[in-house]
This record gives structure tokens, C-alpha cells and sequence, in this order.
């Protein structure tokens, strides 16, 4: 469990994140995502730079890669392949996130402890955040453009609730 410094930290990148997101032009389910990924980018730079910190982290962690990348599958990316424009980036996104959660089930099977879980974290780590970039620099733009804002605004609820929901099943 996160001590209250780490989830201040974390719950402050995923603030200014979410603010960059709306600078950047991003709105509703695709602002929300990106604070999200600053949010978790912060705990595992946290594991990153102290090896003590990962029976901690570890299961907040995997809690949020596992409940946000189940929530996109089953509310956003269906979306996305209704449209030509994204129905290849959503391919591609379900791809991705097979990798993450192969990875997340390794990391499971290892010594929490050993150096063989701090190289795949670290692996883990290199994916999660190309995975969040090309995102939020690629797929989030012109899915928001093929979807609208509106239901992109729409969106964001569907897949909060879904999100929360799926926590407590990781």
C-alpha cells in the first residue's frame, strides 16, 4: 500500500498531467487516461528509484495497468473500431496491452525480491510508458477527432466505472 507521500506524488503528476492533456487538446475519456498514466508513471519511478518501495507499490501498481487497461478494452477501443481511422490503432493498443499483462503475470511469478523482478519491472516500466506516449501522442488525437468531443466527454464516465469496477477483480 502507497504511504501518503506516494500517493501525493502520484495524484499530483496525474493533476498536471491532466492539464498538459487539456492544453494539448485532449478531452473527457482521453484527458482522463493520460492523468491516469501520469498517475502510475509516478509510482513506478518511485519502485524505480528505491528497490524498497516495491511490496509497497507492487500491488497499487498492478492494480491500476491492470484495471485501466481492462477498462480501454471494453469500453474505449470497441468504439474505436467502429471507425477506419482508429480500427488499426485499436488492433495494435489490444497487442500492447497482451504484452503488459503477460509481463504483469510474470512479474507475479518472481521473487518480489530477486534481481530477475527488478530487470522485468524496469522492462515493464520501458513498455508502459511507450505504450501511455503513443497514446496520448497518436492514438488518443485522432481517435478524439474521429469520435467527437462529445462522446469522448461521454466516454469518460463509462470508463471510470468501469475501471473501478475492475480494481477490486485484479
Amino acid at each position: 500500500m502507497p504511504n501518503p507521500m506516494d500517493t501525493v506524488i502520484s495524484k499530483g503528476k496525474g493533476v498536471i498531467k491532466s492539464f498538459e492533456a487539456r492544453l494539448d487538446g485532449l478531452r473527457g475519456v482521453f484527458r482522463v487516461l493520460a492523468q491516469q498514466h501520469a498517475e502510475v508513471a509516478a509510482l513506478i519511478k518511485r519502485v524505480e528509484h528505491d528497490a524498497d518501495k516495491r511490496r509497497d507499490l507492487w500491488p497499487t501498481i498492478r492494480t491500476e495497468l491492470l484495471s485501466h487497461e481492462r477498462a480501454e478494452l471494453r469500453e474505449l477501443y470497441p468504439v474505436l473500431r467502429q471507425h477506419a481511422t482508429t480500427r488499426s490503432l485499436a488492433d495494435h493498443h489490444d497487442a500492447d496491452a497482451r504484452e503488459m499483462e503477460q509481463m504483469i503475470a510474470r512479474l507475479d511469478s518472481l521473487d518480489i525480491e530477486s534481481e530477475a523482478w527488478g530487470v522485468l519491472f524496469s522492462e515493464l516500466a520501458d513498455a508502459v510508458a511507450a505504450h501511455a506516449g503513443e497514446e496520448e501522442q497518436v492514438i488518443f488525437p485522432t481517435a478524439q477527432e474521429a469520435i467527437g468531443e462529445v462522446l469522448a466527454e461521454d466516454l469518460e464516465g463509462t470508463v471510470l466505472a468501469a475501471k473501478r469496477q475492475l480494481e477490486d477483480m485484479v
